[in-house]
């Protein structure tokens, strides 16, 4: 029973899902630095980050089940182990814990409504339509080169207004701005993923990669990936951001060093540890 949940966990990529807790943990970190003497709707923000957290496990299933009906993936593609192309588990079993992950993040979206208020049911209702529409039809974004869009919108801009708001009933502009480095860093592994099945992809589905090309792509990706560190250092300069967090600046050679493996399959683990130590110091710098 323990290795079935295992490969279910690892077709559904479930160590994805530290790109939605991680921040949920920030924001709780940075609102009890900054929202000192406020009262914390811990109910609302609980469900709100379990809510986001499915919503992820949703768009990955599903994502991984349209990928091989439509045949975007086959046996050749990278990371092919644990993809379902393989026959690995049932294709419907995967789809159901996509669907069933999708229900239970939208009842646990209500119930952050109701522990909070209106305000959360804009985000939710945009985050809740991406996750959807994500690789589902009619719209299929990620087949029309909107996948790094989509994901700079729910970690880049709503998840840090729903979590915040939730937790504390308010959320400045400048809230939301802190959120966006991290936002740009996610963006950038999906960006990564994209160029290292760019040959895969090239005659069976439209990405951003495919659209631009390789070399436009890489340049964005290193682009979005430094303009991520500058931001930061700006939010610190403006003292918007405790200056500890500039120890952020202690993960950049990552970035550096990434480049030598452009051509090698794991190139996106780079930008994932990336991200992760980059939200982690983050936090403890906060804390």
């Amino acid at each position: 029973m323990l290795k079935k949940i295992i490969l279910y966990a690892k077709v559904a990529r479930i160590q994805a899902l530290f790109l939605s807790i991680l921040p949920c943990v920030l924001s709780y970190i940075y609102c009890q630095r900054y929202y000192i003497d406020t009262y914390f709707n811990q109910k609302a923000f609980i469900f709100t980050c379990i809510s986001f957290v499915l919503f992820n496990l949703a768009v990955n299933t599903i994502s991984e089940y349209r990928d091989c009906i439509n045949g975007i993936d086959n046996p050749k593609s990278p990371g092919t182990k644990y993809r379902l192309v393989t026959g690995i588990v049932p294709r419907k079993n995967v789809l159901i814990l996509g669907i069933v992950s999708f229900i239970i993040a939208s009842i646990c979206g209500i119930f952050a409504l109701y522990h909070s208020s209106l305000y959360l049911l804009m985000p939710g209702v945009i985050g809740a339509g991406i996750a959807l529409f994500y690789s589902e039809n009619p719209l299929g974004l990620k087949y029309k080169a909107l996948g790094e869009v989509c994901v700079f919108i729910c970690y880049g801009l709503l998840l840090g207004f729903s979590t915040i708001f939730s937790l504390t009933n308010n959320c400045k502009v400048i809230d939301i701005i802190v959120f966006i480095p991290g936002g740009l860093l996610i963006t950038c592994v999906v960006l990564a993923n994209n160029i290292r099945d760019y040959y895969f992809d090239l005659e069976k589905t439209n990405t951003l990669v495919t659209t631009i090309g390789l070399k436009k792509s890489y340049l964005l990706l290193y682009f979005i990936a430094n303009l991520s560190f500058i931001i930061n250092t700006i939010l610190v300069y403006c003292n918007f951001l405790y200056k500890n967090v500039l120890y952020i600046l202690m993960a950049y050679p990552i970035l550096l060093v990434s480049w030598k493996f452009k051509d090698h399959p794991k190139f996106i683990n780079c930008f994932g540890i990336l991200f992760f130590i980059n939200e982690l110091i983050e936090i403890i710098a906060l804390y």
